[in-house]
């Protein structure tokens, strides 16, 4: 740890994989070390997946949770001993219940970045996101939605700063995706990627499989994430099995290789009724996948209608399926990849993001 470098605490709630999760690990990977050290804090013991990934790059991550994970007493006095051992200049918080808890007992200026809709949020999390607000030096928005989402909020206005990405997968991946899942050449792999979860549109993908099981019998459906709650995965399984659609859409759970399956779709599908700007779908594009999404959130920022994918309102199964067959009935539709895929490369680079951050930082930690 060097005197003459800005010190940073990047602070999450937990480093499963999710979309948040993975930024940093994106963002570890073009912090300015020259210019400032870092550290990373979380709080949820078992949401540690990425905690490697991260050590890799020669950061320190510390988790701050007991066994339960709360946000008690315990896990403020750890907060604190992390916060007095490696004195940070600025604290940078992400997601409501971890920039509250921050912003209260951290002591230290703090960068927050708000990943979704402002009133997604439900109680007591949102109204603590809002009262607290004030107490931010900067606020960092992923799309022009989020930051709009924030308006009235008491405190500094958001800067939106899009997530970035940096894609790089085994050319070699997407053979092994199509061998595991044992599908015959002919066959149109449509895949989701989100944790399960409400709000994420599994069921309205199930019911848009079973509609699209109507007009065509070329197609899988795969959807790839981790349970919110014990017993999520058998749920949905079982709503594509009610809808009959079972031997059309598969649900994996949690895969540490889940990019090898978006480089192994023919269409990307992305069917949340709420998003802020979701890191998959930037991945789906820079991997030059066609995309097919709802238009909710900063969604539209990035999958343009025609352009780079198709656009539906949320929650419209039939919407859903219409879209999805047009796509793979599309003898073009590698040129809406490749038009994602430059999209991607000229805004939404992760090393543009994490300038952007940093700039904030040193305007922060001189203020």
């Amino acid at each position: 740890m060097s005197p003459h470098k800005r010190r940073v605490l990047v602070m999450i709630k937990g480093l499963g994989m999710g979309g948040a999760e993975q930024l940093i690990v994106e963002s570890a990977r073009f912090w300015d070390r020259q210019r400032f050290d870092y550290e990373v804090g979380y709080i949820l013991p078992w949401k540690n997946q990425l905690v490697d990934r991260i050590e890799e790059a020669g950061i320190r991550v510390t988790c701050i949770g007991g066994a339960r994970g709360s946000m008690g007493l315990a896990t403020i006095r750890r907060l604190r001993d992390l916060i007095r051992r490696f004195d940070p200049h600025i604290v940078h918080a992400h997601l409501p219940s971890t920039g509250v808890m921050c912003r209260l007992f951290s002591g230290r200026p703090v960068v927050y970045t708000e990943h979704n809709l402002a009133d997604s949020y439900r109680f007591p999390t949102g109204p603590a996101n809002r009262l607290t607000y004030g107490r931010n030096r900067a606020v960092g928005a992923v799309s022009e939605a989020v930051a709009s989402s924030l308006a009235g909020f008491p405190g500094p206005d958001p800067q939106v700063i899009p997530n970035g990405v940096a894609v790089d997968v085994d050319p070699e991946a997407p053979g092994r995706v199509r061998t595991e899942l044992d599908l015959p050449a002919d066959t149109n792999l449509v895949v989701q990627v989100g944790n399960i979860r409400p709000l994420k549109g599994h069921q309205n993908l199930i019911d848009a499989a079973a509609i699209l099981q109507e007009r065509r019998g070329d197609f899988a459906i795969v959807g790839i994430g981790g349970e919110k709650n014990p017993g999520d995965l058998e749920r949905i399984s079982d709503a594509a099995r009610q809808a009959g659609v079972e031997d059309r859409v598969r649900f994996l759970g949690r895969r540490d290789d889940a990019r090898s399956f978006i480089a192994a779709a023919d269409v990307f599908v992305n069917p949340s009724d709420v998003e802020g700007l979701p890191l998959v779908v930037l991945e789906a594009l820079a991997l030059s996948r066609p995309v097919v999404a709802t238009a909710v959130g900063g969604v539209p920022s990035v999958v343009i209608d025609g352009e780079t994918g198709r656009l539906v309102p949320p929650a419209d199964p039939r919407a859903l399926a219409d879209a999805i067959d047009s796509v793979l009935s599309d003898p073009e539709r590698a040129s809406l990849g490749l038009s994602g895929a430059s999209l991607v490369s000229e805004r939404f680079g992760a090393a543009t993001m994490v300038e952007a951050y940093e700039r904030i930082y040193e305007v922060v930690a001189d203020g």
